[in-house]
């Protein structure tokens, strides 16, 4: 049994305060890569809220540093800007917020696809990807990224080459070297020969399809929690990657291949909340619309946080946990757990008690079943 269960894990005030990571907090980063002095790649801004992502400027700012399991960050682009083509070792999943967004996919970005708000879409490992804000203002890119080491990433051939007439190289530790003002260097990353690029992965347009979920196509449960059956629980949970907090066993995930972490939508109604609730992985709400208000703790050092939309909310495994609408229309979050598979959520003695009296618990796999069916007697 998880430590998690046996102990009363409390998180301080101090340490919350820095877990929630407010747009008023965010860092923009202009040079964290080889290409943003590309003509098409200028401006385009780079985010690393948890851990270091793939960022090759060692002087970004990171806001939370502990390891998560995965790491959070985001690209925000003007109109026309150009993240360009590279590849990832580890998952990469990008989750748009605001704008209209081309992926484009292949070493000379062969294929294309497009996002718009409330779109994940989950770029395979070993594929160069690159996007592009194709919307007529500025844009945000939520990303998750597998690991807390990613391995960095691979820069496709012509993007180096490019980037090197502007005076920008990558050391043999894939830091930045700026050699703008001197004699190009000699001990740096040299573009990729074409043999070794045939062993780069290519999926076909409908398996890249297979890897994007529209808001349009969530799977919604108003029966994914066990406290949605009492009363100021109205709550549902859609699951896009992973299985994540769900205890309804009619839910599947879209994407089922193993990220090392869960993505899933978490919809609250006016007044309503999950009700108090932990379980044994690192966890990360992303604040999509409405006002929430997080509790964690319980009794005595019961503490919370109101954080704006588009706010990044860090809490540590182990640590009672409530997210609540304290708004007047449907609150939107994305949550992130540590683990492709279900978080196995622990309950509130409080709730479990509320949910046997209106005839539900748990089965033996954990999902919920009317107590009635379950013919021996709930734990």
């Amino acid at each position: 049994m998880s430590d998690h269960r046996t102990s009363e894990a409390v998180i301080e005030p101090q340490d919350f305060a820095r877990r929630v990571i407010q747009p008023a907090d965010f860092m923009a980063d202009t040079e964290a890569f080889v290409d943003v002095r590309l003509p098409r790649s200028r401006g385009k801004a780079s985010y690393s809220f948890i851990g270091p992502g793939v960022s090759q400027n060692t002087d970004q700012t990171v806001n939370l540093t502990e390891p998560h399991g995965f790491q959070i960050g985001a690209a925000s682009m003007g109109h026309g800007v150009v993240n360009n083509q590279h590849l990832h070792f580890t998952a990469e999943v990008l989750i748009c917020t605001r704008g209209q967004w081309r992926v484009n996919i292949g070493e000379h970005a062969e294929q294309q696809l497009e996002i718009s708000p409330g779109t994940v879409f989950s770029a395979p490992n070993w594929v160069f990807r690159g996007f592009e804000n194709i919307g007529p203002d500025d844009g945000w890119l939520f990303t998750v990224l597998g690991g807390d080491d990613t391995g960095g990433i691979i820069w496709a051939p012509d993007v180096l080459r490019d980037a090197a007439q502007t005076g920008l190289y990558l050391k043999a530790d894939y830091s930045l070297l700026d050699a703008s003002n001197g004699e190009p260097p000699e001990d740096v990353i040299l573009p990729l020969d074409p043999e070794l690029l045939s062993g780069v992965d290519d999926y076909s347009d409908d398996e890249l399809a297979a890897r994007t979920v529209a808001k349009e196509d969530l799977q919604w449960s108003a029966s994914a929690l066990l406290s949605s059956v009492l009363s100021g629980h109205d709550t549902a949970l859609a699951p896009v990657i992973g299985y994540g907090l769900t205890e309804d066993r009619h839910h599947r995930a879209p994407i089922a291949t193993p990220h090392g972490f869960s993505v899933e939508w978490l919809r609250v109604e006016p007044g309503a909340s999950t009700g108090i609730h932990r379980h044994g992985h690192s966890q990360v709400v992303l604040i999509d619309e409405g006002h929430w208000e997080i509790a964690v703790n319980r009794g005595d050092d019961a503490i919370s946080a109101s954080p704006a939309e588009g706010s990044v909310v860090s809490i540590p495994a182990g640590v009672w946990r409530d997210l609540k609408n304290s708004g007047t229309s449907q609150a939107l979050a994305l949550v992130v757990c540590a683990t492709d598979q279900r978080a196995g959520i622990e309950w509130d003695p409080d709730i479990v008690t509320a949910a046997e009296l209106c005839g539900w618990s748990h089965d033996a796999a954990g999902y919920l079943a009317p107590t009635a069916l379950l013919g021996r007697p709930p734990k």
